[in-house]
Parts: structure tokens; sequence; C-alpha cells
């Protein structure tokens, strides 16, 4: 769907499922960009095709899902909010849980969000769903402890989000140049990562994209005003509707018009992987795309998450952001938090309380604890009750 985060995903599922569960993993979907996996969509298949609105595009993504269903052991759905919301009633949803009702295929979770969930009907929706699955790995206390509530907690694991396992992959090492420490003439060089969301609730206090876009805007131009500065801006998803590029443009324009240096550093025909390395090339990130955030804090760099969706809110609790780090439009003034954001990161010790170290640690777990695993697999025939399945090798 030319987005970063959902490629992102991906990459990290083939990559681990490789490495933890000894599997042949087949990616739902047409190829990602220098990702050497398996499809089930031809590799001259164009994403925009896939990713279309229209009929072609819809019947591209059922192709692709039968033939993701087949010949398979388990059905992994892979990070995301993807549980706890109208996507219960899809067509996909409803295939994989024919599909495990039949003993087709096992059923998995791993990196996701559950809710938040708003009435009683669909929590009764969510419960039917998550009780098809045989393995479930959310990535934040929230959505633990409500999966627990309506589901069977001997089969949830408290886990990370996928990104998290980036190490697995690619080299993540700390940028040597902080923002606190930066001195001179050479300009600190900030990322930016805007999002095209809708403000749905309105009883969340995310800013409104207009809100954040005037006041980054003004922010970032007295800064210029005091250190020499250089902005990049990340469009990290690049699909045509849904995309982010018409926001990245639109603050680039404002900056060059008042003299700040900025590019808009777009996802589309790049690789993952090269995004990555691109965001760490920054000395210090602000985004609202959480895997902007969450790709800039496991690179050791100073940043701060727009928070515009309770994802956004879980993330930074999960691994202690500090409030000065966490935009909000509580309190009225967009332009304030940013001020307070961009003054945290020029400030040394400011960061999240867990080291990205035990967090990269952790979101291990999310595969070694499936019961599919290697390690599931030794401990259980040390207690024997070991179970392997006719193909030790899952799809």
């Amino acid at each position: 769907m030319n987005n970063f985060g959902d490629d992102l995903f991906g990459v990290v599922c083939s990559a681990a499922a490789r490495n933890y569960w000894d599997g042949d993993p087949r990616l739902v979907g047409p190829a990602i960009r220098d990702v050497d996996a398996r499809y089930t969509m031809p590799s001259w298949y164009p994403t925009s095709i896939y990713g279309a609105l229209g009929p072609l595009g819809r019947a591209s993504r059922f192709y692709s899902f039968v033939r993701g269903l087949s010949d398979s052991d388990v059905m992994v759905m892979g990070g995301g909010s993807i549980i706890g919301g109208p996507p219960t009633s899809t067509f996909r949803q409803k295939m994989m849980i024919s599909a495990r009702r039949a003993g087709k295929l096992q059923l998995a979770a791993v990196g996701v969000s559950i809710g938040p969930i708003d009435n009683a009907e669909l929590e009764d929706s969510v419960a039917d769903f998550i009780g098809c699955f045989d393995y479930i790995a959310v990535r934040d206390k929230r959505s633990y402890d409500l999966a627990v509530e309506i589901g069977d907690a001997k089969k949830t694991h408290h886990g990370r989000d996928l990104a998290g396992l980036l190490p697995l992959i690619a080299a993540v090492s700390p940028n040597a140049r902080g923002l606190a420490e930066q001195r001179g003439s050479s300009p600190i060089r900030l990322g930016v990562a805007l999002c095209n969301y809708e403000v749905t609730d309105s009883n969340y206090a995310a800013p409104a994209k207009q809100d954040l876009l005037s006041s980054l805007t003004c922010e970032l131009v007295q800064l210029a005003a005091l250190r020499p500065l250089q902005v990049d801006i990340f469009s990290l998803n690049e699909h045509p509707v849904h995309g982010d590029y018409a926001l990245s443009s639109a603050l680039e324009q404002n900056l060059l018009e008042r003299g700040v240096v900025a590019r808009v550093r777009r996802y589309r025909d790049r690789s993952p992987l090269s995004m990555v390395q691109a965001i760490g090339e920054c000395d210090a990130f602000i985004s609202a795309r959480l895997h902007g955030a969450i790709v800039a804090y496991l690179q050791g760099m100073p940043f701060a998450i727009v928070d515009y969706h309770p994802k956004c809110n879980d993330f930074a609790d999960e691994i202690g952001l500090p409030s000065t780090l966490r935009i909000t439009a509580d309190g009225g003034d967009v332009s304030a938090a940013i001020g307070d954001a961009l003054s945290s990161m020029l400030n040394s010790g400011n960061g999240p309380t867990l080291s990205r170290e035990i967090y990269s640690q952790q979101a291990q777990d999310i595969f070694r604890c499936a019961p599919w695993s290697a390690a599931s697999m030794v401990q259980r025939s040390a207690r024997g009750t070991a179970t392997r399945p006719t193909d030790p090798r899952p799809s």
C-alpha cells in the first residue's frame, strides 16, 4: 500500500519467521522493493494496482489473500492497529476464521494493537475473532489487558512493536551527532514526519492537521533564527488518497518561503531499509507517523511524537517518553507543545526511560513465545508435552 510502516512489518516478519520459527514465509501482497522474500503476487505486479480503490484493486487483494491461505500452516496478521474496529467483518477475517475452524491452518497475530473498543457489540465481535487465534502478541499493555479480559491469557503475550526487531535485519547504531552537542556552523538536521490523519474522537486531544502544520512552521522558523537548521520532511505513506505527500509538500513550501532549508524525502521508489537509513541521518526527529518515531527511538536520537491516536500514546507509555516529548492539543496551544518538545530535545537526559536495547531484546520474544517456535518446542519437549507439526517448516 506504499506505506513505510506496513512494508517494514513485512520485512521484519519474513526475517523473524525464518530465524525463530525455522519457517519458509510468504508475504501476502506485491513485492517490496529490495526485500528478498516470497510473495503471493508476481514480482512484476504494480503496487499501484494492488492498492487501488476500484474493482481491480479489490480483486488483486482477494486473489493475493486466497493464495496466502492455501498451503500454509500458519496465517499471521503482522503488526498494526488491526483488531477492534470495522475491519473485523472484512472478507479476509471471515476467510481466516472459516479456514481455522475447518482445521486447515492456525492463526496468529504479532505486534498488534487491540481496540480501542467503545461499545458492547464491538467487544463481542472482537472477542469472537480473537477466540479463533492460537497465539496473539500485542504491542502495548492496554491491548494486553483488553485481550486477557475478553480473550485467553494463556495464548496472549505482552510484546513490543514489530519494528523493535529491526536490529535483526539492519544496522541501527545511534547517530554520533546528538542534537544537544551540535555546535558551530554545522546545521542541525531535523527530521519531520507528518501524517494525513483524521481526528475522529473529540475527546482525544489530537492536534488538527492544519494547526500542526502552521505551528511546526512557526516554531521551526524561530529555531532557524537561533541555530543553523536543515529540515528533512519524510513522506512515509505514499498512497495517492491516504498518503502524506501533500502535507509534506505544504510544510516544505512554508519553510522555504521563510528562508529555512527544507526538502521532502519521499518513500516512493525506496525500500523500507533505505528509509530507515535516511531517518538515521537526522540529529533529531518529530513524527506523527508511529513508525517514524519508533525508528528514531531505535537509532538512539532525540525524538518527539505527535499524539493523534491511542497507539501513539501507548508506545510513549511503554518506553517512558516524557510528557514534554508528546505533542498534543491538550491546553489548546499546539505551537507551545512543539516549542517545548524542541527545547526538551536540545537538552540531553530528557529521553525515554526504557533503553532501546531492552526494547529490542523484548521484541524478540514476540516470535520466541509462539507455540511453533523452536524455543517453545524445546521447552515443551523438556516437560514431555512436545507436539511437532508434520512439516517442521511452517509457511
